[in-house]
């Protein structure tokens, strides 16, 4: 009959059990039923601790002790059956073995217990002045010590509060419970790129965002990611992309960095509410500054000098300064941002909780493998590491919660343009460098639309373009082992795979291409992207991607048939 956990609490006066009642409220969405309330109902809201004492001595004797347990079975009536209750408190062995008969397995008895001197400190601190032994004496509802040692004896858990606070004592009784998901649940796909950025990620994402509960963004603004949906084309440069066509909930993780103008700007015109965004309260906010900071690597490297470098640089340098400001400084984001009591104060929290929860999560990397601060051809590198452990470690996400990697590729890789135009000052090398006339004429496209079309998201700079390197793609394989390969731009390979619907309609060659690359990267090309339509008005025929995949990642509300 009654199958949700009941946790009831015993412990004296100051000892911590309201404290350890709100955190499981609050944090695992327990029901707390508050034996003082149960009490005050009777007595009128005023009542003293004392009459309130008496009140519970009156009805144990009046009812042969079950009193609480007739009203908490009359409460949890209306409580959903998932939902854990918690008793605070109990007052003594005889209401606890009722409880116990009622529930039976169902109850975790928690008993908390601390110094005297502990509990006089808090109850001073609580009141404003000095509680000596007299005045807790009045004040406590345990006063027989032999009724305490008895509840100690048979408690489920008992915890000292003199050396573990509120959270330490939360963490401790949801491990009894079982509250803790286990490591080996693995509910998020990561998507990184696998070469030098602009492989198309954007694009997949939002084909994908569909099966997700959870989407998690890392990096910054310096990346931009465009998906054409619908609703027209769209550029996300913070947002999870395709934001803007789903109702999943959105995580921008503690390695991200803002920049607070486009950020805004970007919540407004996907119109996203603040209960569907979480921002950690420890992203870091880039500054005009961290801007400025940039034009020597944007002149020398081809940086897009978005402030992401200087920013991430400053936030190392900087901790002992007042200049940093975190997500959590600004009140234009406070909707938004995780704080104690509101959505648990951080992303590594929230993403515990979509765990328990079943969620499925996809976890949206920038730029590519190739551009890594440490395994990319420093200088030409990027200021964070683009793989695939750098964006786990930017999200708070162990790597055990991985499901799936999917590793974005196109089959020519690109490089923003050099800086001056010439090969003075480069954005970094390419392998086999050719030009988009060259793939144009290979694959039988037009070389204008190419060259319309290749432009870096965020600065609108042509773009460098090279061969397939195979050598590098081994390396990006290596570093992030992806179970899939997602190809973007097959068109690129012969143009006719445009038109393709299904993986038999692509062309010969590109089959081909398809095959080596599963033998070198060792997992499937379960994706394959047949081209960008990147002058779509929201009209015509928007099936670009062919789904090879054996696997999907359904949504909570889809596995369960609400």
């Amino acid at each position: 009959m009654f199958s949700r956990p009941i946790v009831v609490i015993s412990g004296k006066t100051g000892s911590g059990k309201s404290d350890l009642a709100t955190l499981l409220e609050s944090q695992y969405s327990f029901r707390v039923i508050r034996t003082k309330a149960v009490l005050a109902a009777r007595l009128g809201r005023n009542a003293n601790r004392q009459a309130l004492y008496e009140k519970g001595l009156e009805l144990d004797r009046a009812t042969g002790y079950t009193w609480l347990v007739a009203e908490v079975v009359e409460l949890i009536r209306n409580i959903p059956a998932h939902v854990g209750v918690v008793v605070d408190h109990i007052s003594g062995i005889e209401q606890l073995e009722i409880f116990r008969t009622t529930f039976g397995s169902s109850i975790t008895h928690v008993h908390l217990w601390a110094t005297d001197k502990t509990l006089r400190d808090r109850l001073s601190g609580e009141m404003g002045h000095i509680v000596d032994s007299q005045e807790y004496a009045t004040i406590d509802h345990l006063r027989d010590s032999s009724v305490v040692d008895k509840l100690k004896h048979d408690a489920d858990v008992r915890i000292n509060t003199d050396r573990s606070d509120a959270k330490d004592t939360l963490v401790r009784v949801a491990a009894r419970l079982h509250l803790f998901t286990p490591p080996e649940v693995r509910l998020v796909d990561v998507i990184i790129g696998g070469q030098y950025g602009s492989e198309g990620k954007g694009n997949v994402v939002g084909y994908l965002a569909r099966e997700y509960d959870v989407m998690v963004r890392v990096g910054g603004p310096n990346a931009g990611h465009t998906v054409a949906s619908a609703a027209g084309n769209y550029t996300y440069h913070h947002l999870p992309s395709g934001s803007r066509d789903n109702d999943s909930r959105i995580l921008l993780g503690p390695g991200m960095t803002i920049w607070l103008e486009g950020l805004l700007q970007e919540i407004k015109d996907c119109a996203v509410p603040p209960e569907r965004l979480f921002i950690d309260p420890q992203a870091m906010i880039i500054e005009q500054a961290d801007r400025d900071a940039e034009a020597a690597v944007v002149a020398n490297i081809g940086s897009t000098g978005s402030g992401s470098g200087a920013a991430a640089a400053r936030r190392i340098t900087d901790r002992e300064l007042s200049g940093v400001r975190l997500a959590r400084d600004v009140p234009d984001l406070s909707p938004y941002v995780g704080q104690e009591g509101n959505w648990r104060g951080s992303t590594s929290d929230r993403l515990e909780e979509a765990y328990r929860c079943g969620h499925s999560i996809l976890l949206e990397g920038t730029q590519g493998s190739g551009l890594s601060i440490f395994h990319g051809k420093y200088p030409h590198v990027t200021s964070r590491d683009t793989n695939v452990a750098g964006c786990l470690a930017e999200a708070g996400i162990s790597p055990s919660r991985v499901r799936k990697i999917l590793m974005v590729i196109r089959p020519m890789p690109i490089r923003v343009g050099n800086p001056d135009g010439s090969m003075q000052k480069t954005s970094g090398p390419l392998k086999h460098e050719t030009t988009f006339d060259a793939i144009a004429e290979q694959a039988g496209l037009d070389p204008e639309s190419l060259h319309k079309a290749e432009k870096t998201s965020t600065t609108k700079r042509k773009r460098r373009v090279g061969w397939f390197e195979w050598d590098q793609f081994r390396k990006a394989c290596a570093l992030n082992a992806p179970t899939d390969v997602v190809l973007a731009f097959a068109d690129y390979v012969q143009g006719d795979n445009s038109k393709a619907r299904r993986f038999e309609q692509l062309g010969a060659d590109t089959i081909r291409f398809v095959e080596e690359i599963e033998r070198v990267a060792q997992a499937p090309v379960s994706l394959i992207n047949t081209r960008f339509p990147r002058e779509h008005n929201g009209q015509g025929d928007l099936r670009t991607i062919i789904d090879r995949r054996n696997w999907t990642a359904l949504r909570t509300k889809e596995r369960h048939g609400s």
